[in-house]
């Protein structure tokens, strides 16, 4: 993908912590995003993608690997020490 692509953070369904977080990584849009562990985009069934940062991760890359995918909101384990909180009590984006 060439080019600079814009969107609005609430239209991408993102909590207030991705807008600010994004700036500090290469962000990866959907078609495009692989495994912050890995580095591959294989088996993107497994992809679990973290609600603060919307880095990706696969479940069977995490140490000891995750059986199952959270049933709620997740935060990966550097979002919760940068933000000290986990994304299910961050402030959602109002439409």
């Amino acid at each position: 993908m060439t080019g600079l692509v814009s969107a609005h953070p609430s239209c991408l369904n993102f909590n207030d912590n991705v807008p600010i977080i994004i700036k500090r990584y290469g962000w990866q849009c959907i078609e495009c995003k692989s495994c912050t562990i890995c580095g591959t985009s294989e088996n993107d069934d497994k992809l679990l993608f973290c609600d603060d940062c919307d880095r990706g991760y696969h479940t069977y890359c995490f140490n000891p690997p995750m059986n199952s995918l959270p049933e709620n909101e997740y935060s990966c384990a550097l979002c919760v020490r940068t933000f000290g909180t986990k994304a299910s009590a961050a402030p959602k984006t109002k439409n």
